[in-house]
């Protein structure tokens, strides 16, 4: 199961949200077994970085549902929620 905070950088990594715009997860309690146990938010942005934003969440949301939640100590109200701006992700090096 994928961690909260590496789907989470690698979302961030593939929308590179314009400077100012922070991406967030919040957990959430699933309805049934095929809901997801996270939701994506992030701010006003341009057209592309939407784009890449709706591809990315639903690609993600396939194939990782459920993500595990232990290390985020966060809370908005009763559920863990996190957040990252593109400057705090570390961009994987190039060799």
């Amino acid at each position: 199961m994928k961690r909260a905070q590496d789907l989470l950088e690698g979302l961030v990594r593939q929308v590179r949200p314009p400077r100012g715009c922070a991406i967030a997860l919040t957990e959430r309690k699933p309805k049934n077994d095929s809901d997801p146990n996270w939701l994506a938010g992030a701010g006003i942005m341009p057209e592309d970085a939407t784009n890449r934003y709706s591809q990315a969440v639903f690609e993600l949301g396939k194939l990782h549902p459920r993500i595990e939640w232990a290390g985020v100590t966060e809370f908005d109200g009763e559920y863990r929620r996190i957040a990252r701006w593109h400057s705090e992700v570390e961009q994987p090096t190039s060799r």
